[in-house]
């Protein structure tokens, strides 16, 4: 059953029943912060690609946990470069304290010297703020929301091979069947049939395979999102593709989102203005123009395997449709007794794998798109 979920960092949410959720699990944001609608449509036990990214700012428990130690550094005043660096200082100064200088003490004064002269580099290197810190938490959560998407989209992607095996163990165990009538008539050997018998066994652990691999992906997304692993939420179909937004891609017009964008640009840039050695100051900048040109490599790419992803979804599609042309033939030739049972069920297959192909290959291309759409967005590759 469907998760109550979760109240805000800091607020508590009002208690509300619905006749879907069942267990108490608090979001991250306040009640106030959505709409009743809003919260509705979280809290059903429905999951939906559309309501992915709330989902995991309000129940993944990575998100939480990030809002609740920015809280904390704010309730102490853990807020500026500076003061993280007074936090280095402070330790440099405990560890100096500590050094007696008497006879026998020689190794911890050693150590205590190390120590202390460590964390007044670190402080003189500090580049670290409460800005850095959101930053990196944002990031976090993007990231998070990428791989939900990916894994609701492998999800059925899975669940089509799985239904395309399944039809082809229907067919190996009709085969199998036409292979004993031709060994009772003398047409076929004992090697055939227990070669159609592994093609049924190969298949079949497959499936067993294959079908586990599906239960753990489910899982994977349940807790993800703020469900237990166990629990069964309705799982939604993915959108079509959008073609239109396809043709209207742009890496070379949509290069300035991605950069302004970018997530480990914007912390660098930030490390640099909080940055205050000079060592540190240029290597940052080194780091930052390597990144601005990888995010434009990172966007390119992507571009090219929308492309090809839409190309593999057009000859799928083309595939199925010869395959739909043959499946005519193949009912008309059945109707007037011209095609065998088994014939008509391998023709049957065939519409059945392409079939899947052309839904496997929208997801495919549907999955490129959101990729690229997530470069923009700041998820850019900045290599290294």
């Amino acid at each position: 059953m469907r998760k109550w979920k979760q109240i805000g960092a800091f607020t508590l949410a009002a208690v509300m029943t619905f006749s879907g959720p069942a267990s108490t699990v608090w979001a991250g944001s306040p009640e106030f912060s959505r709409t009743a609608e809003e919260w509705a449509k979280l809290r059903d036990n429905v999951m939906e690609y559309d309501e992915l990214k709330d989902l995991i700012h309000e129940y993944n428990v990575k998100v939480q946990k990030n809002q609740l130690d920015i809280s904390d550094k704010k309730g102490k005043d853990r807020v500026t470069s500076d003061e993280y660096a007074r936090y280095y200082r402070d330790a440099a100064d405990k560890a100096r304290n500590n050094i007696t200088g008497e006879d026998g003490n020689e190794v911890n004064d050693a150590r205590n010297a190390v120590s202390a002269r460590q964390a007044d580099e670190n402080a003189d290197r500090n580049v670290e703020d409460l800005g850095v810190d959101q930053l990196t938490n944002d990031q976090e959560e993007a990231t998070l929301v990428a791989t939900a998407q990916v894994s609701m989209i492998t999800y059925f992607q899975q669940k089509y091979e799985l239904e395309t095996l399944k039809d082809s163990l229907e067919l190996l165990n009709a085969v199998h069947q036409s292979v004993l009538v031709k060994q009772s008539a003398g047409m076929a050997t004992q090697t055939d049939v227990l070669g159609a018998l592994e093609n049924i066994q190969n298949t079949q652990t497959s499936i067993d395979k294959l079908t586990g691999t599906i239960e753990q992906t489910r899982q994977k997304l349940c807790v993800m999102l703020g469900w237990k692993y166990n629990d069964t939420p309705e799982i939604k179909d993915i959108p079509a593709v959008d073609m239109a937004q396809i043709d209207a891609m742009n890496p070379d017009t949509d290069m300035e989102a991605a950069l302004n964008n970018n997530y480990t640009l914007k912390i660098n840039k930030r490390k640099l203005t909080n940055a205050s050695a000079d060592v540190t100051k240029e290597t940052l900048k080194r780091t930052i123009a390597s990144n601005e040109q990888n995010i434009g490599t990172d966007l390119v790419k992507s571009y090219q395997e929308v492309l090809q992803a839409k190309a593999a979804y057009d000859q799928a599609v083309a595939e199925y449709n010869l395959e739909t042309k043959n499946m005519d033939t193949a009912e008309r030739k059945t109707q007037v007794g011209k095609m065998s049972g088994l014939d008509y069920r391998k023709q049957k297959n065939a519409l059945i794998t392409k079939t899947n192909g052309v839904k496997t290959a929208e997801l495919t291309l549907f999955q490129s798109v959101q990729t690229y759409n997530n470069a923009v967005s700041g998820l850019a590759s900045t290599g290294g």
